[in-house]
Order: structure tokens, then sequence, then C-alpha cells
């Protein structure tokens, strides 16, 4: 027996649009009005702001020649590639080595890292940057115990500082990924090499790393991508040396007046470097792709008690300066403050003095990131099942430009929301509806690629079945494909909570007095000095966002390559 069509179906037993056009065709239509009108018509607006004729030579291109022309704009750019190639650079340096020791040695603690790098990887990246001030700035705690003995620690401000926080930042990405294509590769390949005389580094160099190009080029343009487009890091540690989201962030909400034209070109060009940076990792990662079988994954091996011991203090040492910041952060929420100063005694002032403001952020924050989770579940899965079992142009077209808002950065996003919707009959600008909306479009991808990879595993019998059986496509969709990937739909909305939960740079754009969030208040207490209650506002976002992860490893049994 045949069976029945997704489009049959709705014919005899659906109604409304579905009645006449199908199920999935309407689910589909309504998922693109919803991209269009998210992602592709904010992006195409501020493409349209940033060629508005100028007033001095009436050129669509004028915005773009100023940028180039003068140095106090391009040198942004530059500065921008610097930093982040740099970031990216000894992100690799760092994350594959790491990778390596905890997943092939046997050496202490490897739980303890695994659990650690996740902690790193989710901590609010803004409040870290600040307590790398309060650790090693001109009066840092640190930076005075070296001075005392004679010590001159290098500067933590500039290009120099930025970069060493993005790459402490940002080296789990490649950690993550990296472990993850090394249980991709079968034993057999080592021991080929081994058995042929090859040593150790040899054989990863000339066996393994290639194997790994996909997921090392992948991890360090996601790197790349991130650190172009961060804006609170180098707010708090730049100074003199700005960067194009910072430019872009104070063209857009100068006091003074601001230009919001100049902002969307700033944008459009930020948006050209990382759709570029996308496209190069989608094309490196087909052009370097290998098709191989872990049938026998690569083994933990023991090694000399030496290069344990060297191994060991590598990972550590690079672990213990990456969550310096947290620890910093969750102390100092019990330390006495008087502005940027810390008092060493403990006190519980700093949550008393926030219990009287929290209510609203809290609330925002939590009612915001749930109702875009929730949204991400629903219309994910819905994408996800069109791009696995409808495939076709329009399922091509939906999978690119799910990834394309991933590449959109939120800055980006936030003015193109701006320029789109701040009139009627849209006028939703410093509403929690346009707040929403954005998170809903920034985190769809976690979603979609979660239920996705699910989806590509299992059979479509069932589904089939259901439909000879005289169910439609609809009520298959709930009743049998939801159910089998209620694993994937949570770990995808985990993942997007935890994610959304500590946005900012599309918020700072976005927000206005009474949509606030926790991100936002955490933001202008560390502008304004004030690290003891940023720090215990830091600590209840960091919970936040910590503990769907620890549901998501314990009760899903997720591995931590989950997270990118």
């Amino acid at each position: 027996m045949s069976a029945v069509t997704d489009t049959e179906t709705p014919l005899r037993r659906g109604g409304g649009f579905a009645r006449h056009f199908g199920f999935w065709p309407v689910v589909t239509a309504i998922v693109l009005v919803l991209i269009v009108g998210l992602l592709l018509v904010p992006v195409a607006n501020i493409v349209g702001v940033s060629l508005s004729a100028g007033a001095k030579t009436g050129s669509i291109f004028e915005n773009y020649v100023n940028f180039f022309s003068e140095r106090f704009y391009y040198q942004t750019l530059v500065n921008s590639f610097w930093v982040s190639i740099w970031a990216m650079i000894f992100a690799v340096c760092l994350g594959v080595p790491a990778a390596y020791f905890v997943n092939r040695y046997e050496i202490w603690g490897r739980g303890f890292v695994r659990a650690a790098v996740v902690l790193t990887f989710v901590s609010p990246p803004f409040i870290g940057s600040y307590s790398w001030v309060v650790l090693f700035g001109r009066s840092g705690v640190l930076t005075q115990f070296f001075n005392s003995i004679g010590v001159s620690l290098p500067s933590i401000y500039g290009a120099s500082g930025i970069i060493f926080v993005f790459t402490l930042q940002f080296f789990p990405f490649v950690f993550l990924l990296v472990s993850s294509g090394l249980k991709s590769i079968d034993q057999s390949v080592e021991d080929a090499a081994r058995n042929l005389g090859s040593s150790e580094f040899r054989t990863f160099r000339t066996a393994i790393a290639p194997l790994l190009v996909p997921s090392i080029t992948t991890s360090a343009l996601l790197v790349f991508i991130a650190s172009f487009t961060d804006l609170g890091t180098p707010i708090i540690l730049g100074e003199r040396f700005r960067v194009l989201p910072v430019l872009i962030y104070g063209e857009f909400v100068n006091e003074f007046g601001g230009r919001p034209v100049l902002a969307s070109a700033l944008s459009v060009l930020l948006l050209s470097v990382t759709t570029g940076a996308l496209l190069l990792q989608r094309w490196l990662s087909a052009r370097f792709s290998y098709a191989t079988s872990a049938i026998r994954p690569l083994q933990v091996q023991e090694q000399p008690r030496g290069k344990r011991i060297a191994a060991t203090a590598f990972v550590f040492l690079l672990i213990g300066f990456a969550l310096l910041p947290l620890v910093n952060i969750v102390v100092s929420s019990f330390l006495k403050s008087n502005g940027p100063v810390l008092v060493a005694s403990f006190t519980l002032d700093n949550y008393a003095r926030i219990l009287d403001r929290i209510s609203l952020p809290l609330w925002n924050t939590l009612f915001y990131t749930t109702v875009a989770t929730l949204l991400c579940a629903v219309i994910g899965t819905a994408i996800a099942y069109i791009i696995v079992r409808r495939p076709g142009p329009v399922s091509s077209l939906l999978d690119t430009v799910v990834m394309f808002s991933y590449a959109v950065p939120g800055i980006v996003l936030g003015v193109g929301l701006v320029v789109t919707y701040h009139e009627p009959p849209f006028a939703l600008t410093g509403t929690a509806t346009i707040l929403i909306l954005a998170y809903f479009i920034r985190r769809l991808p976690f979603s979609v690629r979660s239920s996705v990879s699910m989806l590509q595993q299992i059979s479509r019998d069932t589904e089939d079945a259901s439909i000879n059986l005289g169910a439609g496509p609809g009520r298959t969709f709930a009743k049998i494909t939801v159910p089998l990937l209620a694993t994937a739909i949570l770990s995808g909305a985990l993942l997007t909570w935890s994610n959304t939960i500590r946005e900012l740079s599309a918020t700072l754009i976005l927000q206005s007095g009474t949509t606030t969030t926790v991100a936002i208040e955490i933001f202008n207490e560390v502008v304004n000095g004030n690290f003891g209650v940023a720090s215990a506002l830091g600590t209840v976002l960091i919970l936040l966002t910590f503990l769907p992860l620890v549901v998501l490893f314990t009760l899903l049994g997720k591995k931590e390559e989950a997270l990118v």
C-alpha cells in the first residue's frame, strides 16, 4: 500500500487553510513569514538605510566612503580583525592540545575539567571582563600584590588585554568541537601509524590532525565570529582601542546625537565579515571532510608519569585561568564594597542591595527567556521537520537562512529591528515583544540543529504508517514525531535558555526602562564601577544559566559537545 502524501490527507480531513493548501505548506508559509519579517527585512532595511544618499555628495555610498577615508573609522575595522584573528590563533593553540590531553591521556580530574569548561562557556563574558580588571587592573588585587614584590604585570587594557580575555572566553569552542572530533576517529588509524614506527607527535600531525580539520576550522571560525561581534569586553577593556561593535553602539545610542545612518553602514560591514566567516567555515568543512566510521573510537592511553604530570599541569593551569573571573565574581558578591573597592570582609549587603531592584529585571529576564525558548522549541522543531522530511528548494532555503541568523550579530539585529519596527503600525521598539522576537530569531538555530540531527537518525516508517491509517500530517507530527524527538527538543530548549538569558548586545539596543533585564543591570553596574552589586547580580545570572545545563547533562546524558 502506498503512503498517503502530506497534501492528500488534509484535503480530505483538514479544515481552513489546511483544507485547501495542506498542513505542511501552511506551516512552511508561516515560518517563512516569521523569518522574513524578523531577519531578512531588518537586514535589508539596514542595507537600505546605509545606502541613503549623503548630504555632502548625494552618493548612496557616501557613508562607506567616509568610513574608509577617515582613519578614526576604518581603524576600528582593522582593530577588530587584529584582536579576533589573534584570539582565534591562541584559542586553537590552547584548545587543541587541551582537548587531546583530556581525551587521550589518563590525567587526573578529567570529569572536573569537562565540567569546568562548561562553566567557562556559560558565564556572562561582560562581567568576567570586569573581573579581570578587578584582578589585574591598575589598582587590581593581583597587580598590587605583584608590585609589592617588584614584579610588573602587562596591562589588561587595550588590544593585548582584549585578546587575552577573548582567548580564555572562547577556547571552549575549540575544546568541545575537537573533543567531539576525536571521538569520531577509529583507533585503527593511530594503531596503523604507530605500527609503522611513527612517534606520537608525528602520528597526531600526519594521521589524526587531518581528520580533525573540520572540527578545528569550525571552532576557529566560531571563535573569530564571537570575538569580532563581542561588545561588552571591548567596552570594558578597550579604553582608546576601539573596535567595530563599540563604534556601532556609540553611533546608534550616543546621547549627544548619534548617527543611525552611519551605524547602519557599520552594521552592514560587520554583518559582511561574519557572513563571510560562516560561508568560509561551511566551505572548509565540506572541502576537508572525511568519511570515517569509529567502530572502535580512540582510546585513553596510559602515559609515562612525567608526561601525565605535564599534561595535567597544562590543562589545570588553563582551566584555572579561565575559571578565575568566575570564582572572583562569586567571592566578590560576598565582600564589602565601596564602588570598585572591595574589602576582605564577609557580608550579604550586596544581595540585600539588589533585593529591592531585582524583581523587575529578574521577572523580565525569566519571562522573555521562557517565551523565546518555547517559540524556538515549537517553530524550530517544525523547521527541522521541513528540512529533513520535505527536501526541496524551500527546505534548502530555510536551512540556509536559519544558519544565516547565527551569523547576524546581536547588535546588528538590534539596529535592524529598531530601523524596521520603530513607527506605526508596528511600533515595537522598547517593548517586551521586540525583545522576545529578537531572542527567538537569534537562538533559533539551537533548536533547529538539535532536532535535525535526531530526525536524520529516525526512520519515517512510523510516520508513514500513521498517515496510512488516516491520521493527518499535523496529528502525526504531534502524536508520533514530537514524542520521538522529545530528547532533542528538550536539549535544544535548554541550550536556547542558557544562551538567551545572558544576551547583552541586542538587549542594549532594544530595551527601555520597563524592559530591562538582569544582563543590562549587570552591565550598568559594571560601567558605574559598582562591582560588589554587579557580582551579586552576576552570581544570580550564572545560577540561572548553569542550572539548565545540569539538567541537560544529568537527566539526558548529553555530552558537553552539545553546547556548540
